[in-house]
């Protein structure tokens, strides 16, 4: 993940933001890695507000679109930091994760460090920053680093197979359900409850809601418009 590659991230999101996708995979080409890591050299020098590496994870966490890392071989550093700011997280039987920030002399940050305590609480984030090896696939499904496990073959056609039933719900009950998490996530103080209540109201005053009600009691597939 170097510049280049974290700039192209963004412009990604932006783009299928405009476009309205209602799903986004994140993965990597070949199955070698999902990402290797951050390119410690690609990062050197001021850069503006905005454009370093940290900058633009929190642009991706912060997308309204579902979003679904689907993890095949290396997931590293870097790498690790960009799944865990995806919503979900599958991964085939060959992945394997780490955070080799204290065998570089680095502090892996206090928002990755966040989301992996989140993820697997205190004690093993400790672990994986203090030893800096890896653990297998098996292992971060133990530990909540994923959230399923696949066989390598079945790992893509499972990934899309979910995205196509997120794709087929409610967009906004879909998109609320993200922000209502990433709020209730935050320290009660910076909770908006407001916020989440006029989001409530939005979905019920929406059509999608009497489209859904109708399919109900028609006994057919809903037709979601995102509206």
């Amino acid at each position: 993940m170097d510049e280049p590659a974290t700039a192209g991230l963004v412009a990604a999101l932006e783009q299928a933001q405009a476009e309205g996708a209602r799903v986004l995979i994140l993965t990597g080409v070949g199955g070698k890695s999902f990402i290797s890591g951050a390119d410690l050299g690609g990062f050197e020098g001021p850069r503006p507000t905005g454009t370093d590496f940290t900058d633009r994870q929190r642009i991706l966490a912060a997308c309204p679109i579902p979003t679904i890392a689907v993890i095949r071989g290396y997931c590293i550093g870097g790498g690790l930091m960009t799944a865990l700011n995806c919503d979900l997280r599958l991964a085939s039987t060959d992945a394997s994760f780490g955070i080799p920030a204290t065998r570089l002399g680095l502090a892996y940050g206090p928002e990755g460090t966040r989301r992996l305590m989140e993820a697997v609480g205190p004690a093993r984030a400790k672990r994986l920053l203090f030893v800096g090896d890896r653990v297998d696939a098996q292992t971060a499904l133990d530990w909540g680093l994923i959230e399923h496990l696949y066989a390598p073959e079945a790992l893509w056609p499972a990934a899309m197979d979910m995205a196509r039933q997120i794709a087929a719900n409610a967009p906004l009950s879909v998109q609320a359900t993200k922000e209502i998490v990433a709020d209730l996530s935050k320290d009660a103080p910076d909770r908006d409850p407001a916020r989440i209540a006029e989001i409530a109201r939005a979905c019920r005053a929406s059509h999608d809601f009497r489209e859904g009600r109708d399919a109900f009691r028609e006994k057919r597939p809903p037709v979601f418009e995102g509206r």
